[in-house]
């Protein structure tokens, strides 16, 4: 095999790329859209537009024939409830999601932090950990929850099915549903289930990142213009594949991504659950990635460009304005708090503002604070990191939110560590899992 297709299914956009054995992208089509947001606290998508995204995707790569397997990257959490042959019965409730805070507020006095984190490795976030999510499906949709044949999932799950008839997943997104044993790098925890419960034949079955799931169907291949029969490896969620394509596998090393999420991570060999971090399994077994996350961190900066330089290019306001803005070498007065989507480490869930303002703030010092409340959360984490674990002293800064200019701000910001700018690692990441899934 000397070519597989990786699909990276995000937040905003899915891409899709054509890589090599050398991981060269030698092709990439990228199709965008856009998550409805319902509420302050309601973010969700309708699953079909992922799904036409991807046919449209594959149909403008030039050399879709020449590819001999796919493998997946998707946004995590992202649940989907579907019935028996796949179909969606809701819309997707995203990451950014906050509706399930009072279903929350319920598992966590049911099973309580210490066992959460000793179990899932991770508290029950409203939305970023699916598990409230279901919560609220149960007590606000249950003629869907009630529904024999439901099966609740992830984007991946909700891919699987429709390409292979098989509803599946994955330990590096069963790790943000709150009732997989995270800390096991096992399966589907059944005192967790029982105690919230949940039953377990509303679950996809678990399998391996690097697993061969079935082949492309001839009804799939006529849509996309793929060969039919070529081998689908169901791949890990976009932040594993990213630190798989960075080469960020081995204890301690570090990776931070900046998207519409803003990640850092680092690589463990043993699990550390804590409050302050979420837990979840690496694409590889006896590997765990420790994640420090700002739910809306390109989100963020987003949020600003359309509301306040709505006036510019998306062009003009990454390229030029915000590059302007971050070579400033004076730290903002301005203080900004980056949850405008929550805070992805609480259940009791904080919310965006901006202090110190004054007669004399400028739109540019307001785009600083933002940036610098992104990174000054960061930055505290590694600080947290650094006293219990032994930290390699490079961060790969990926994804596509890693320019140039925002590199050199973390840069001045983490002298004691070097940056390395290694841009887009997802695709790569997807495809290597591929490569070593199929074998060929």
């Amino acid at each position: 095999m000397n070519r597989i297709l990786a699909i990276d299914v995000g937040t905003q956009s899915l891409r899709a790329g054509v890589v090599d054995r050398d991981f060269r992208v030698l092709e990439k089509r990228q199709v965008g859209y856009t998550p409805d947001v319902v509420s302050k606290n309601r973010v969700e998508i309708d699953s079909e537009i992922l799904w036409n995204a991807f046919i449209a995707a594959c149909r403008q790569l030039v050399h879709r024939k020449d590819v001999e397997g796919i493998s997946f990257s998707t946004l995590c959490p992202s649940l989907v409830p579907m019935d028996a042959e796949g179909r969606p019965l809701s819309p997707m409730i995203l990451h950014l999601d906050r509706r399930s805070y009072r279903q929350a507020l319920w598992a966590l006095e049911r099973v309580g932090e210490d066992r959460f984190l000793q179990t899932a490795g991770n508290l029950p976030i409203p939305g970023g950990i699916s598990l409230t999510a279901i919560l609220w499906i149960k007590e606000n949709m249950p003629a869907i929850y009630n529904r024999s044949d439901v099966v609740f999932g992830h984007t991946v799950t909700f891919f699987m099915k429709r390409l292979t008839g098989r509803f599946l997943l994955e330990p590096s997104n069963a790790s943000f549903t709150g009732i997989y044993e995270t800390m096991k790098y096992g399966n589907w925890d059944d005192g967790l289930l029982n105690d919230l419960e949940i039953s377990r034949q509303k679950l996809p079955e678990l399998i391996m990142s690097s697993t061969v799931v079935g082949e492309l169907a001839g009804g799939v291949a006529a849509l996309t213009g793929l060969p039919r029969g070529i081998p689908i490896v169901i791949g890990a969620n976009d932040t594993t594949c990213a630190a798989v394509g960075a080469g960020v596998t081995e204890p301690g090393k570090l990776m931070n991504t900046s998207g519409t999420v803003d990640i850092m991570l680092v690589c463990l060999d043993r699990p550390w659950a804590a409050k302050d971090h979420l837990l979840r399994t690496h694409a590889y077994p006896n590997r765990w990635l420790a994640m420090r996350t700002v739910g809306a961190g390109g989100a963020s900066l987003e949020w600003f460009r359309k509301g306040i330089c709505r006036e510019m290019s998306k062009e003009q306001f990454y390229d030029e304005y915000l590059a302007s803005v971050l070579s400033r070498s004076a730290p903002p007065e301005t203080r900004f708090q980056p949850f405008l989507s929550g805070d992805r480490h609480r259940v009791r869930q904080k919310s965006a503002s901006f202090t110190r303002l004054s007669l004399n703030t400028t739109r540019e010092d307001l785009l600083l604070a933002v940036v610098e409340g992104i990174v000054s959360f960061q930055v505290q984490g590694l600080r947290t990191w650094e006293k219990k674990i032994t930290l390699d002293r490079n961060i790969y800064h990926v994804g596509g939110g890693a320019s140039e200019a925002y590199t050199q701000y973390k840069q001045r910001r983490l002298k004691d560590f070097k940056l390395v700018q290694l841009g887009e690692t997802t695709l790569k990441g997807a495809a290597r899992l591929g490569f070593e899934a199929i074998g060929e």
